[in-house]
């Protein structure tokens, strides 16, 4: 045990760090997801978040919609990368969320399709709301 030990790589410095960092991004994500998802019944608690939430409908749909990547997952990735960890290949919504549902060679369709799922959830709670 002690020669595998010996024989393994120091991880880089600052490694638990850079970890997490990466697992805060990670969890901002998730938390920007569900607000992207559900952040319209905010707005009836607290009427102005429908600013804050529209920005966030519009930039997550484009960005899965326009395949523009998003750069929360691409600071994610670094951070693993400056901890001494592989970084995923995929995206965030791939790698964490839907990795068991979806196969991994239909990405680009799966990013439409979660595109209009959020959109089309969206002008249904608002229709509700402002109906």
């Amino acid at each position: 045990m002690s020669e595998a030990i010996a024989g393994s790589a120091a991880p880089p410095r600052g490694a638990i760090r850079w970890r997490i960092l990466a697992a805060t991004l990670a969890a901002f994500h998730v938390a920007y997801v569900v607000f992207v998802l559900f952040g319209a019944l905010l707005v009836l608690a607290w009427p102005p978040a429908i600013w804050i939430h529209l920005a966030s409908v519009l930039w997550a749909a484009g960005t899965m919609l326009g395949n523009l990547g998003c750069p929360v997952t691409t600071w994610e990735k670094e951070a693993l990368r400056r901890s001494g960890k592989d970084p995923y290949a995929e995206g965030f919504l791939q790698h964490h969320v839907l990795r068991r549902t979806f196969s991994p060679g239909n990405e680009r369709r799966n990013h439409i399709l979660l595109g209009i799922l959020a959109i089309g959830l969206n002008v249904g709670i608002y229709a509700l709301i402002l109906g």
